[in-house]
């Protein structure tokens, strides 16, 4: 009996044995399994999104809250006006200035220019190969709103434009509106809002202006030709941005030399003399303002906002009104653009990646350079905000004032891109302002 009880005992002892060998290799195999897939989701898959969405920028995706830290960063290293911050209060808000239908035209505001009430007005031009005839009626059936997306030159403001352009386009498509979207950094000619050609305009800005100076450079050096004459002696009437596909990358960072401070300070002034010419389009023309750190924020909500503003059926057709929807359909508006804003945030072609590695990209060198341009900086924001009366001088002073000789030069290259679409034979901007002219000859003095 007790022989029989010790090898009972001996019998389940070895399967307490293999049971428990078992359940650790059952155990190891499933910390492995873990391991498998804790590897292939956060390593490869890591590896791959860094080259989703990107633009073909190199390195781990940008954190956007960091960014966004790095512009406030920035803003602070370098004050414009650190001995007058009214000065850049007043920069600030002729930067920003709109004029949105509905809201900026119902008050009490008049045009300085025209000393009439303030209109933001939404032609949309015929052409001046439009005139009179019996195909009149069939001309203005291929009569479209031409919206401007307003840009200095620069990778931010270039990557910004063509994710608002993918936008909508998608929208039109859905809702079977066909728009012309023309993306330039050409100022608009001066007049009144039938004078330049433009429906509405969407003004992108790059702030804080230290990083603005820095992208115009380095784009300039890198996308922009020698001796370009910004597209004003073409034939198509565009004036479109040269380059909208382009990319940076960490090569045209390290390839290209510093700039100088005399081209920092060039480039400045002309970044001020941009928004001075912008802020005079808004007394009198639908604009909508949008800048980076907004985008970087909420890029929902942002592009809710540039839906509204495009396709609110506001548009005053030239030579007759055909645009006479149900005010039950404008109200529906609001809700249908804010699904259609997060679903195309949501997709990859409304993926802010690429821009916030262009933003990484050029914080990185700004930060860098801040000691070193800083005083230069600051020293041609007083300068410009002298001569221009604090942005509100009419007309805003010349795109070539300053600029020098060089053609192949930075500063030259982004004044040529600046320079207004005044030019004899377009169909659509009516260039009635000789100072217009001066500027396509690249004469600062005469007038």
């Amino acid at each position: 009996v007790t022989i029989s009880s010790k090898a009972a005992a001996r019998r389940r002892n070895g399967r307490i044995k293999l049971v428990a060998s078992s359940a650790i290799l059952l155990l190891l195999i499933l910390i492995g399994f873990s391991l498998l897939q804790w590897f292939t989701s956060s390593v490869l898959s890591n590896g791959s999104s860094t080259s989703l969405n990107t633009g073909g920028i190199k390195g781990s995706p940008q954190s956007k809250q960091r960014i966004l830290q790095s512009l406030a960063k920035l803003n602070e290293l370098i004050q414009l006006s650190p001995d007058d911050t009214k000065k850049e209060s007043i920069f600030l808000s002729t930067a920003t200035k709109e004029c949105i239908p509905g809201r900026d035209d119902n008050g009490k505001d008049i045009n300085p220019t025209t000393h009439r009430k303030r209109e933001c007005l939404r032609h949309v031009p015929l052409g001046k190969h439009i005139t009179t005839g019996e195909d009149l009626e069939e001309r203005m059936k291929m009569q479209r709103p031409r919206i401007g997306i307003m840009i200095t030159p620069g990778y931010i403001p270039t990557t910004v434009a063509k994710w608002i352009g993918h936008a909508l386009k998608q929208t039109g498509d859905s809702i079977h509106m066909d728009i012309e979207i023309l993306t330039t950094a050409h100022v608009p000619v001066y007049g009144y809002g039938k004078s330049h050609g433009y429906s509405k305009l969407i003004r992108v800005v790059t702030l804080p202006l230290p990083l603005a100076v820095n992208d115009a450079y380095y784009y300039s050096m890198n996308e922009l030709a020698d001796d370009n004459d910004g597209g004003n002696n073409g034939n198509d009437g565009s004036f479109v941005m040269q380059n909208l596909e382009a990319i940076l990358d960490e090569t045209k960072l390290q390839y290209n030399t510093k700039p100088s401070s005399q081209t920092v300070g060039s480039i400045t002034e002309l970044l001020l003399r941009w928004h001075c010419r912008l802020s005079h389009v808004a007394a009198h023309t639908a604009e909508l303002t949008l800048t980076l750190d907004n985008i970087l924020k909420h890029p929902t909500d942002t592009l809710e906002t540039i839906l509204t503003f495009v396709w609110r059926q506001d548009w005053e057709w030239e030579g007759h009104n055909h645009n006479q929807n149900k005010r039950e359909e404008r109200e529906l508006y609001p809700k249908i653009w804010k699904g259609a804003a997060e679903e195309f945030v949501a997709s990859e072609d409304g993926s802010l990646q690429p821009l916030l590695n262009q933003v990484s990209l050029l914080l990185s060198s700004s930060t860098s350079d801040a000691t070193t341009f800083g005083e230069t900086i600051q020293k041609s924001f007083a300068s410009e905000m002298t001569k221009s009366k604090d942005l509100t001088s009419w007309p805003c002073p010349s795109f070539w004032d300053g600029v020098g000789n060089d053609d192949s030069g930075a500063a030259h290259k982004i004044a040529n891109e600046m320079t207004p679409n005044c030019r004899d034979g377009d169909p659509y901007a009516r260039c009635t302002v000789n100072k217009d002219r001066c500027e396509v000859k690249k004469d600062a003095m005469c007038k």
